[in-house]
């Protein structure tokens, strides 16, 4: 990192008289001084000498005529342009006006600057106005003696660069680039961000005085890599007696470059290797370090990579016998270059600096300008320690502060309603339908680009669109399209279909099933949940038009070769959240999507398929796989569609110490909701156990006393709040009671349903400004905030016995909490982590993660289970079924990601 080191110029100046820059130095502080403490916008001494030549000899007329035109001017603008920005329109005026005109020309020369003026002024003003300043500004200017030359045309006044200005104030002074010197990358941090720019401005300002060298030409042209290097060291080589061949000059140049030594030992290594001759190419090298480094370490990763496969394939397995006949003198050989081998083997297991002396700078080079093989798969960033992001959204902030770095993503604008776009009344849907949308005035802007597919087809659908974009009615429009087709003579056939709606949790089953059934109820539509908790008896589920269930369970309902008649009667299958394939119930969703599609290809029946997920990059792939038609089935919606704007902030916490790092946790987090809180607004802040609630929120009041902002999170002038507070203190929860006092709440699985209610209706009725929760009231209850934080992603996993990082589904259930449509305009997701992961968020969040499979992991179960079922009988059937994964399609594209190398 480079950065300026104080110095004094020497700068070559011309002989001038030092009394008489004294002098007029202190005129000009006195004029300065004078205008600061009148603070009159028409100051005449200063504004008057840029419009009137000579004006302390100004005649009468003249002085009349001036004051006049001012007066113009302020009418003209009623008073509305601050004091600062009046001179600029008065000069303005007399710019445009001040000018002769012919006689016919007046109105034509008045309408077309105009427009000109509105543009200083900020607004439109009045034409006849604009007229008398005109009129007056033509009188000032030809009541001025002919010889003046108009002072406003002459620069030396309006730019202030002539006499009036102090010596020295016009020069642009660029730092020469040996005078930076290299600064590592932790003080950077320290720095902030202010300070990294004014230094890579330096370096691509300055320019060699006395004319480029032949091999030192623009910097902005020129790409830093090893070639450039190379060409470099073939120029010194050529122009100087280097006792060093062009290859190992660079390779050394290389070895120092890359050394752990200070800039300055680095610099002078350099200059002694060579020579004074080149200086200019020893400023490149340092100015340029960076890229240098990282096309070096990048030449020895690949070069490392292609000795280990050379090494590894070696010792495939030879299948069959094989006997061969060795002299004494080839056992010998045979013998020498398994101990080279060995060496060799042992050679890639040191570090960099062993690599580099093996390597060759030819073979170095080459390797360097080679991809690497998941440069294609993994988007990366500027420089090592960035964030890898292919692209983040435009007006994206970064800021590096000691302990942690914050990226800000801007809220994306809602975007306008295309032409001949319109939203579809209800009252346009056949009567039995409507009656679902009771309360409803017409669909939302998604709902009704979606409908006459939806509605009106049978085509296999996939919604990707943003959370709280209304995809619950999307899933409505198509079981109502579905009942449609069982209506023959004004009766519905409620015994030839079922419908299933495959919901990722069982407290989100339970929420759909509550609303459906409460829709659908006018149709005499029986909803059901089916989940580990709500069993169902054979007879109830011939009753229930609709099964509410989740992917687990209906995976053991259609594996059982007995019961088919269930599985015969399903014409409409819904999976919500089909971005889960990511997750680790993936496989699930894999299976159940494959087994639907053989069977409705081997049985010829019609069962349709609707997918809704979230914004997903690769969603062409996961069409595919749902056997949706790309043309007319894929419909992909993306943030600018979601009905509340989200902004989002990721914070990345590089502190190593334990301690620091949860004080520092813990104080950005305080922050970030008692910003929210000055807002006026209410915050959630989501932790990943039990206990952390209510540590959290001892936490925050803790650190709002030490800040004395306990006054923000308090909440007794609430005309209920005495009431209120009897009906707390009634709770057995003691943390509930004390916490109540500061405006502050916990909410987890763990405490009693009175009690979890209480919060959620105190919550929502903002008497608790601040609500410290577990991840489950995310998914079960619809209880939104303004600001919604994630403290922490490492949560502990049992299975798996140790920690894991949050899911993508649940980071975005949770950030679809931030502002809902119904309650707010607008949002915030802020996520807390450490600063490894914090790549990984803002991918999985700016919807740049592909989705790719995990049906590998349970591979086998799964094709046990077909195999059970009796749907795979030989090998030729389970390749088959195979082809009808999610897996198989993501492996043909990406089968880096699968372990298949590339000479497979």
């Amino acid at each position: 990192m480079l950065v300026q080191l104080p110095r004094l110029t020497n700068s070559l100046r011309e002989p001038f008289d030092i009394d008489q820059a004294y002098l007029q130095r202190k005129i000009i502080l006195e004029t300065q001084k004078k205008a600061i403490n009148s603070g009159n916008p028409l100051d005449e001494s200063e504004l008057a000498r840029k419009i009137v030549h000579r004006w302390e000899e100004a005649s009468v007329e003249v002085r009349q005529v001036y004051k006049q035109f001012i007066g113009a001017v302020v009418e003209l603008i009623d008073g509305d342009v601050p004091s600062e920005e009046f001179r600029e329109v008065v000069l303005t005026a007399y710019r445009l006006f001040g000018g002769s005109v012919e006689e016919g020309e007046v109105d034509k020369n008045i309408n077309e600057k105009t427009v000109e003026l509105q543009k200083v002024i900020g607004h439109g003003v009045s034409h006849a106005n604009v007229r008398k300043v005109s009129s007056l500004a033509q009188k000032l200017s030809q009541s001025q003696p002919r010889d003046s030359g108009a002072i406003l045309g002459s620069e030396k006044h309006v730019d202030g660069s002539g006499d009036d200005s102090e010596f020295g104030a016009d020069l642009a002074f660029k730092a020469p680039a040996r005078f930076l010197v290299d600064v590592s990358l932790e003080d950077v941090e320290l720095l902030g961000e202010e300070s990294i720019a004014p230094s890579s401005s330096f370096i691509e300002g300055w320019h060699d005085k006395n004319g480029p060298r032949n091999y030192h030409g623009n910097t902005d042209s020129r790409n830093f890599n090893l070639s450039w290097l190379r060409d470099s060291c073939e120029l010194i080589v050529r122009g100087s007696t280097s006792q060093l061949s062009r290859d190992d000059l660079a390779m050394a140049i290389c070895r120092v470059l890359d050394s752990d030594k200070p800039g300055e030992e680095i610099a002078g290594d350099l200059l002694d290797l060579v020579g004074d001759s080149a200086f200019e190419t020893v400023q490149d090298l340092l100015s340029h370090r960076k890229e240098l480094v990282e096309a070096i370490h990048h030449g020895l990763s690949v070069l490392k990579s292609e000795k280990m496969t050379s090494s590894s394939q070696s010792r495939m397995p030879s299948y069959g016998t094989q006997v061969t006949v060795q002299t004494e003198s080839e056992k010998q050989i045979d013998k020498l270059r398994r101990k080279e081998e060995k060496r060799n083997r042992r050679a890639t297991e040191y570090g960099a600096e062993s690599d580099m002396s093996a390597a060759s700078f030819s073979s170095l080079l080459q390797a360097s300008e080679k991809r690497s093989p998941f440069e294609d798969l993994i988007g990366s960033g500027q420089g090592s320690n960035s964030v890898a992001v292919t692209a983040l959204p435009q007006g994206t902030v970064r800021k590096h502060f000691k302990g942690y770095e914050e990226v800000i993503i801007p809220p994306t604008p809602t975007a306008q309603m295309k032409p001949g776009e319109k939203l579809i009344e209800i009252k346009e849907l056949d009567d039995f339908a409507q009656a679902a949308f009771r309360g409803y005035k017409s669909l939302n802007r998604i709902q009704s680009r979606i409908f006459q597919t939806v509605y009106h087809t049978n085509e296999n659908i996939l919604v990707c669109a943003p959370t709280g974009a209304g995809k619950t009615n999307i899933a409505m429009i198509s079981i109502l399209h579905e009942i449609g087709q069982h209506f023959k003579d004004g009766y519905l056939h409620k015994d030839e279909f079922k419908i299933v709606y495959v919901a990722p949790m069982k407290a989100l089953a339970a929420e759909v099933t509550s609303t459906f059934s409460q829709r659908l109820s006018p149709l005499n539509m029986c909803v059901r949940e089916l989940t580990g908790d709500m069993q169902l008896s054979k007879n109830e589920l011939e009753e229930t038009q609709m099964i509410v269930t989740t992917p687990e369970k209906w995976d053991v309902i259609t594996r059982k070769s007995s019961d088919m008649s269930l599985s015969m009667l399903v014409k409409l299958l819904i999976i919500d959240e089909v971005h889960l394939l990511n997750d680790d119930r993936g496989p699930v969703i894999e299976a159940l999507v494959a087994r639907t599609l053989r069977q409705v290809e081997s049985t010829q029946s019609m069962i349709r398929i609707v997918g809704l997920s979230a914004t997903l990059p690769n969603y062409l792939e996961v069409a595919q796989f749902l056997r949706v038609n790309a043309e007319t089935g894929l419909f992909f919606f993306d943030s600018s569609y979601r009905p509340v704007p989200l902004a989002q902030q990721y914070i990345g916490i590089s502190e190593q110490n334990f301690v620091a790092r949860n004080e520092l946790l813990n104080e950005k987090c305080y922050k970030k909701v008692v910003d929210s809180l000055r807002q006026g607004h209410q915050a959630m802040v989501f932790v990943h156990s039990r206990k952390d609630t209510v540590k959290t929120a001892e936490k925050l009041v803790e650190l709002a006393r030490k800040y004395e902002g306990l006054e923000l999170f308090k909440n007794d002038a609430h005309p209920q709040f005495s009431l209120i507070k009897k009906e707390v203190v009634k709770s057995r929860n003691k943390d509930l009671v004390q916490l109540f006092d500061f405006g502050v709440g916990v909410h987890h699985a763990g405490m009693l349903r009175s009690d979890r209610g209480l919060t959620e209706r105190l919550f929502s009725d903002g008497i608790l400004r601040v609500l410290v929760c577990t991840a489950t009231l995310a998914w079960g209850v619809n209880l939104p905030a303004h600001t919604v934080v994630i403290k922490g992603t490492q949560l502990y996993d049992p299975k798996a016995g140790g920690w894991r990082d949050l899911g993508m589904l649940d980071v975005m259930q949770i950030f679809g909490r931030a502002g809902r449509p119904q309650f707010d305009k607008s949002g915030e997701g802020i996520i807390i982590t450490s600063h490894d992961k914090l790549a990984y968020y803002l991918r999985l969040l700016t919807s740049q993660l592909p989705i790719e499979s995990q049906f590998i992991s349970s591979l086998k179960d799964n094709l046990n289970a077909e195999v059970a079922l009796g749907t795979v009988t030989n090998v030729k059937e389970a390749c088959a079924w195979l082809g009808y994964t999610y897996l198989f399609i993501r492996m043909r594209l990406n089968p880096l990601a699968y372990g298949i190398g590339w000479d497979e």
